[in-house]
């Protein structure tokens, strides 16, 4: 196991509504983990996750991304692991070996439910989402040609899109998804219904994951509660931990919150273009 982590600076590449940064931002508030922030938009019109410095970071082009030091970690199930294993705090994985095996379980069980597709292939999102894919592949076809280093990792981002628009325009592909969706709230509710959290007494990282999870589906605008009273219970304890709040856990898609970030993040270019403009306006002028 890794020495606990105590002076390495801590960075997150993230970007605030994606459900897997989440996960990263809630393990590392309830271990108490001081990092640096960093946003990366995903989507259009910047795509930095696809830019060259970006993906060779993060050869997959998602987020999150965490670096320890010198060191990449790449994969939000990665990360929720090795900051847990690193870092001095609370212990988000039980001691009894029976509840190391459930909440593993869990964790599974909540990273085989494609939460992608049942995002884009469902209610509101649907359109939006096929939109924005078309923009990601544009932007993928034009990089990986300025890019010619860096081909390999865009056609590999490429096919993963294609995969990605393929199974959320797929009916019963989605139909799926939904159905294991709540075949696994139904089983989680049943679970919780003599204990506090999922792997027993204890917070664990199983309750990292299922809260975001369970968020995602609010923010859908499924009825995930209903019907469910344990689970219900359940995500009211989770909501009253403070890591709830300082990870920014999205129940409903807020795009004011993006504003900030893209004002700040295209100030430069707009600015650049603005100078462009008057630069041109003065020449014509003096011409």
């Amino acid at each position: 196991m890794p020495e606990p982590v105590k002076t390495q600076e801590v960075v997150l590449h993230h970007a605030p509504p994606s459900f897997y940064s989440q996960v990263a931002r809630l393990v590392l508030a309830e271990k108490g983990v001081r990092y640096r922030g960093r946003v990366a938009v995903a989507g259009p019109p910047l795509f930095e996750t696809y830019q060259p410095w970006y993906m060779q970071l993060n050869p997959a082009g998602t987020v999150p991304t965490l670096v320890v030091g010198d060191e990449v970690l790449d994969d939000s199930r990665v990360i929720l692991r090795e900051v847990d294993a690193r870092f001095e705090g609370n212990p988000l994985t039980p001691s009894s070996p029976d509840a190391i095996d459930e909440m593993e379980r869990w964790i599974g069980k909540a990273y085989g439910l494609s939460e992608r597709v049942l995002t884009y292939g469902t209610g509101k999102f649907r359109t939006l989402g096929a939109r924005v894919n078309a923009r990601r592949r544009k932007a993928l076809l034009r990089l990986r040609d300025r890019h010619p280093a860096l081909r390999a990792q865009y056609e590999a981002k490429l096919a993963d899109i294609d995969a990605f628009i393929a199974d959320a325009g797929n009916a019963a592909t989605v139909a799926d998804v939904d159905q294991r969706y709540e075949a696994s709230l139904d089983e989680l509710d049943a679970r919780l219904s003599d204990r506090p959290y999922i792997c027993g007494a204890s917070y664990s990282l199983a309750d990292v994951v299922w809260t975001v999870l369970v968020a995602r589906q609010l923010m859908l605008g499924r009825a995930a509660l209903a019907g469910r009273p344990s689970l219900a219970a359940w995500y009211g304890r989770v909501k009253e931990r403070g890591s709830f709040r300082e990870a920014d856990v999205w129940e409903r898609f807020d795009a004011w919150k993006l504003l900030p970030v893209m004002l700040t993040k295209l100030k430069r270019p707009l600015l650049a273009l603005l100078l462009l403009a008057v630069g041109g306006i003065a020449a014509f002028i003096y011409l």
